[in-house]
């Protein structure tokens, strides 16, 4: 069979074309023990800002579909909702984790053949764009300093009842018609580093912050539905607020 562009092209196009590393989204709860140390001056100012509408509504098509607090709805499920919706919008950059095994060589008769035995996940990298506050460095400077106290240098226990730093992250991969492709579960979470962020007077741009999760596994969703929400929301914006909550 001969090469044809036409029919090379055709596959570029439409819900059988290449996914876009662009379209995808990072929600990240905040344990409530974290939201304990995140100063409320911070929170306040982060719920008064103009994105909180996108967040309006989202949530007001999703509880209209019946979905408030289920799968669709996970910003429900954070400690402070509009603080993960705003962080998602901020993440500029994440990663699809990988997995490996490890392996140990075996040779029963004739060649060393590998033998998995255990299951290894490395951490993933979040960058996220600061705001002129930097509310986005002061947030994870608190959640390790939550893990760690300066002050005493002793690790809290992660899974404690008031004590609990571990969160859930979940990556959704989109595509071009705002539907979940691949979903990606990173269970028992927390962040592990934070990146240095380099001061120049040559560079007039705006600082990005890299903030490296570790993760005890993740879980994957093949195929998702379709999140109205988002949808609507980026395609009405601000200015179609009172008309979704009219319609619904």
């Amino acid at each position: 069979m001969s090469f044809s562009p036409n029919l090379f092209l055709s596959n570029l196009q439409g819900k059988d074309g290449p996914a876009r590393p662009a379209r995808f989204e990072v929600i990240l709860p905040i344990p409530p023990y974290i939201n304990q140390f995140v100063g409320n001056s911070v929170i306040e100012k982060i719920l008064n800002f103009p994105n909180s509408v996108f967040g309006d509504i989202s949530d007001v098509v999703n509880r209209a579909l019946g979905r408030n607090g289920g799968d669709s709805n996970d910003y429900s499920r954070t400690s402070n909702s509009s603080l993960s919706r705003y962080l998602a919008l901020q993440c500029e950059t994440a990663e699809l984790p990988g997995k490996t095994f490890l392996t140990s060589d075996v040779k029963i008769y004739g060649p060393v053949y590998k033998v998995p035995y255990q299951r290894q996940y490395g951490d993933i990298n979040l960058s996220f764009i600061c705001s002129n506050q930097f509310y986005e460095r002061k947030l994870f400077e608190r959640w390790t300093e939550a893990i760690m106290p300066p002050d005493t240098n002793n690790m809290r226990f992660p899974k404690g009842e008031k004590t609990r730093y571990y969160t859930q992250i979940k990556i959704i991969q989109y595509d071009d018609f705002i539907k979940q492709i691949y979903v990606v579960n990173l269970e028992d979470a927390y962040p592990v580093g934070i990146a240095p962020q380099p001061l120049s007077w040559s560079d007039d741009g705006f600082h990005r912050l890299s903030v490296s999760f570790a993760y005890q596994k993740y879980s994957t969703v093949y195929e998702g539905g379709y999140d109205i929400g988002q949808a609507a929301a980026s395609l009405l914006g601000g200015k179609g607020a009172n008309l979704v909550r009219n319609l619904f």
